[in-house]
């Protein structure tokens, strides 16, 4: 099993629980022990009180998690305004109030459409997994420490309010990875001299993955007890298509071998048949005569995926080569 399946986390579970219940599921089903599971890691973490989209990369998969978790992801959630807490969610108590609130939808539709146009400022909270010298910020939050912590520029593509009843304001957001909706919600209400934390979070896309193709965990393991294999289920993506959302390339037989013994200097040819992905969210373009930021591009051979180039500061390499998988997977016993 090389690939990843896409699981709707249920709320009350952290993302390493839902794969914890997904490798105990696993190993009852083939009567093994953990040490001979496949490697399994996760495309970007939910916070236990959300639900929603959660890759989970299975064998070979693990080794594309890192392209996952830059992708942009989309959630629907609800703030409720005139209160918040430590870490602008509902699962610590409330720390202040205001009877200040916003009045209009009209007003928070603005609001939110004028922070699509520009960069969106964001301080990460101390509540989080974000490691700071090697360790999560969340493991300091629980001792009491707190610490300086470097703002990063995110982008909000879409910011909609779809709907607003006093105090609590639904909303739906594409944003760029690594921001953090909670923080989002308690800046919103700060920007209309106001408070606010976020009630619900549920994450409908990341990258190219859509929530409507995911299962629950429950789902998964009743199939894995009933002797079905992980990459038969329909929330399964395989290997070669984890990466159908980046800009792609096509590679000749001939230089895949190339690639394969480290040659890079193919890689000018290769870039040539480059197709852009269709990213309405996308604010940069791959050409180098154009851009010279950080980009990454899946290479082909046909429909198999061979190597992911990269390039650093105008510069292309490869950054990742993968060979053809010479075992094949046993079936789960019936």
């Amino acid at each position: 099993m090389r690939g990843a399946l896409l699981i709707d986390k249920h709320e009350g579970v952290s993302s390493f629980g839902v794969i914890e219940e997904l490798q105990r599921s696993l190993m009852r089903a083939l009567g093994v022990k953990k040490r001979d599971l496949p490697k399994m890691g996760h495309g970007g973490t939910l916070d236990p009180f959300a639900t929603g989209l959660l890759v989970v990369c299975v064998g070979q998969g693990v080794k594309l998690s890192r392209y996952f978790l830059d992708s942009p992801k989309k959630y629907e959630g609800t703030f409720r305004f005139g209160e918040t807490t430590v870490p602008g969610d509902p699962t610590a108590p409330i720390t202040e109030k205001t009877d200040t609130v916003p009045d209009s939808i009209e007003i928070l539709r603005d609001l939110a459409h004028r922070m699509t146009l520009e960069p969106y400022i964001q301080t990460p909270p101390m509540h989080s997994a974000k490691k700071v010298d090697g360790r999560p910020l969340y493991e300091l939050a629980r001792q009491g420490i707190e610490i300086e912590r470097k703002a990063k520029s995110c982008h909000l593509y879409q910011f909609e309010i779809l709907n607003y009843d006093k105090p609590r304001a639904h909303a739906r957001v594409l944003c760029s990875s690594g921001t953090y909706i909670r923080t989002l919600a308690q800046d919103f209400a700060k920007m209309q001299a106001s408070l606010a934390l976020l009630e619900t979070l549920r994450r409908t896309a990341a990258g190219n993955f859509e929530i409507k193709n995911a299962w629950t965990v429950s789902q998964v393991i009743q199939a894995t007890e009933k002797g079905k294999r992980w990459d038969e289920l329909p929330c399964w993506v395989p290997f070669d298509e984890l990466l159908t959302g980046m800009d792609r390339a096509q590679a000749t037989d001939a230089e895949v071998t190339a690639l394969i013994h480290g040659k890079q200097e193919v890689l000018v040819e290769i870039l040539k048949t480059l197709t852009l992905a269709n990213k309405p969210y996308a604010k940069q373009t791959p050409d180098e005569s154009v851009d010279q930021s950080e980009h990454c591009v899946s290479i082909y051979e046909g429909s198999r995926l061979v190597a992911i180039a990269r390039r650093t500061g105008g510069v292309w390499g490869l950054d990742r080569v993968f060979t053809v998988p010479t075992l094949e997977a046993k079936p789960l016993p019936h």
